[in-house]
């Protein structure tokens, strides 16, 4: 398990429980209790004839170094390999040094203190002179020590909502390299930074996955890194928790780098505005604000950077609606089927609104938008598990189907009345024209496609169907130009496979009829608790990217390079005739 580690959080939280440790046992010790004492007798090791307060004070200082070395252990090593809550994980931890102390380290130290040579000493000699109350005394003193230390150190990813990241160094210039020049109409090979800010904990806590990767201080590395791979565009979301931090302000500080960079570099960027969070002064998706406070932001945003001609206006709106409302684990952390409602239509309103606003400023622009690939299977022909699966199928087009003028099955519009939505606004959605240069990015991971079983509960189900069947379906709903907009592996040894598998989907896809004008392997590093869905801040790196957070490659890394080095100049690759048609 590869973790990142908050060192300032370990050595505070290391320092602390130490501390606490002496704070319950000198009251002890002062009223008589037979138990060690620890402090006194490290600080006797240096000054074993000194006055007793600097030998105090020497082995307190001793005792925290001590405990912040095996807090940094904690943090590196067993942090997070427990579903416990942080107490009780560091109470489980302090165990192994307590067992250490036990058996080995404080038998050594009084051995240490002997007066005279101990020529008949070993190991059964040193144990059998520890007394009960040694053992339970050294035991107390490890359990408030991991107690403390469990309390402390928590989160060591992401930080609290309503501040920025810590200070950033600045970013180093750009290195004088450029993509290969390709035409205008050639299809689309990218990756994407993730760049997903939900906040966690009701809302206390913000998951900032740019942050947690690197990426604000190694940007150029990054967008370079994509250039050497040979990709053409970037799925790319600036930080709108930061950039709108307060209504009607905006702060560009950390995108006009890269905005900037990418057409020097020769990449396009697909411009991700609303990437599963909002800024705090927004709250959540349930509050009606939102989509007015979007469109406020793609104006601004276009009007800052009017050369970038593809959008992302909002990202997976299904899969934000049901993760932020229904399945409680982002934003609102609501588990509700109103509240889920609610976020779709909120979401789904945005997504227009800011396309329209965007297209009133750039009216050649293109969207790709981006939606997860679901799929439901009952698991039996039992009527119940069938209806389950029915509506699930149904509803993982809610948000696609308003903001694309799709009607929606009676059963469905039915349950969006009962649910909060006016006919009113149902007939807003369906009165509009979808935009020519619309493109629907399909996303796929082995975990889309999911089983409801026998109690009606969705389980994932792995690849079973695949990319090509999941995307004909909508394909044959919407009939937009398709886009494989994101897919990766958590089995990094698996990847590379992964990747060709996607591929030859994309192929098989393309030459039954069904227009693909890209592919994406997301993302172009590893990501950060990706495999829970970011519902904690725990700090466990997942190797899914193209590189590692050491910008180091990646197998599937070479392998897409690979891939587009065998694929780019085949004919219906140099020239995409529905890409062609779509940007004329």
């Amino acid at each position: 398990m590869i973790r990142i580690v908050s060192v300032r959080k370990a050595v505070a939280a290391g320092a602390a429980g130490a501390l606490a440790w002496e704070a319950l046992a000198r009251p002890l010790l002062l009223a008589g209790l037979p138990m060690p004492d620890i402090v006194l007798t490290l600080g006797t090791l240096l000054m074993p004839a000194g006055p007793e307060p600097a030998a105090w004070a020497i082995g307190l200082l001793m005792h925290i170094g001590v405990g912040i070395l095996w807090a940094v252990f904690y943090a590196y090593v067993f942090w997070s390999l427990t579903p416990w809550k942080p107490v009780w994980q560091g109470l489980a931890f302090a165990l192994i040094p307590a067992a250490l102390a036990i058996l080995i380290m404080y038998p050594q130290l009084r051995l240490m203190h002997a007066e005279a040579l101990v020529a008949r000493a070993n190991a059964w000699t040193l144990l059998a002179g520890l007394t009960w109350t040694d053992r339970f005394g050294i035991l107390l003193g490890h359990l408030t020590y991991g107690a403390v230390l469990g309390a402390l150190y928590t989160r060591p990813v992401g930080y609290r909502a309503g501040n920025a990241p810590p200070p950033l160094r600045r970013p180093r210039p750009l290195r004088d390299v450029r993509a290969q020049p390709r035409g205008p109409y050639a299809f689309i090979f990218a990756t994407g930074v993730e760049c997903s800010y939900p906040t966690v904990e009701n809302g206390r806590w913000r998951r900032d996955l740019m942050d947690a990767a690197g990426h604000y201080r190694r940007w150029p590395q990054d967008l370079e890194l994509a250039v050497e791979l040979g990709l053409t565009h970037v799925r790319y979301g600036p930080p709108l928790h930061l950039a709108c931090a307060a209504r009607g302000r905006f702060d560009w500080s950390l995108v006009d780098g890269p905005m900037e960079a990418m057409p020097r570099l020769g990449l396009t960027p697909i411009v991700d505005l609303c990437h599963f969070g909002l800024p705090d002064w927004l709250g959540d998706f349930q509050n009606p604000e939102v989509p007015e406070a979007l469109t406020a932001y793609a104006i601004a945003f276009s009007e800052r950077y009017p050369d970038v001609r593809f959008y992302t206006p909002v990202n997976e709106m299904f899969v934000c609606s049901r993760l932020s409302a229904l399945d409680g684990l982002w934003n609102e952390q609501r588990r509700d089927e109103r509240a889920f409602v609610t976020a779709a239509r909120h979401l789904a309103r945005a997504n227009v609104q800011m396309t329209d606003a965007i297209l009133a400023r750039r009216p050649d622009a293109v969207f790709v938008t981006s939606e997860s690939g679901e799929f439901y299977q009952p698991a039996t022909p039992d009527p119940k598990v069938v209806r389950v699966a029915a509506f699930e199928n149904e509803r993982r087009f809610l948000p696609l189907d308003l903001a694309f003028a799709h009607p929606v099955s009676d059963r469905m519009r039915a349950h969006l009345r009962d649910h909060g939505m006016a006919d009113d606004e149902y007939a807003w959605f369906m009165s509009r024209e979808l935009p020519r240069r619309t493109i629907l990015g399909v996303d796929y991971y082995d975990w889309n496609e999911k089983l409801i079983d026998t109690q009606g509960h969705p389980q994932a189900l792995g690849e079973l169907f695949g990319w090509y069947v999941i995307a004909s379906q909508y394909w044959d709903r919407y009939r937009r130009p398709l886009m494989h907009t994101e897919t990766n592996h958590l089995d990094a040894r698996e990847a590379p496979r992964w990747l060709w598998r996607q591929w030859h989907n994309v192929r098989l896809i393309q030459q039954a009829g069904v227009p693909v004008v890209g592919f994406t392997w997301y993302s172009l590093t590893d990501q950060v608790d990706w495999d829970i869905a970011l519902a904690e801040p725990l700090g466990n790196v997942n190797p899914v990217g193209l590189f590692d957070l050491n910008r180091d490659p990646r197998p599937v890394g070479q392998a897409y390079r690979h891939l587009i080095e065998t694929f780019r100049d085949t004919p219906e690759m140099r020239e995409c005739p529905t890409l062609k048609e779509l940007l004329s």
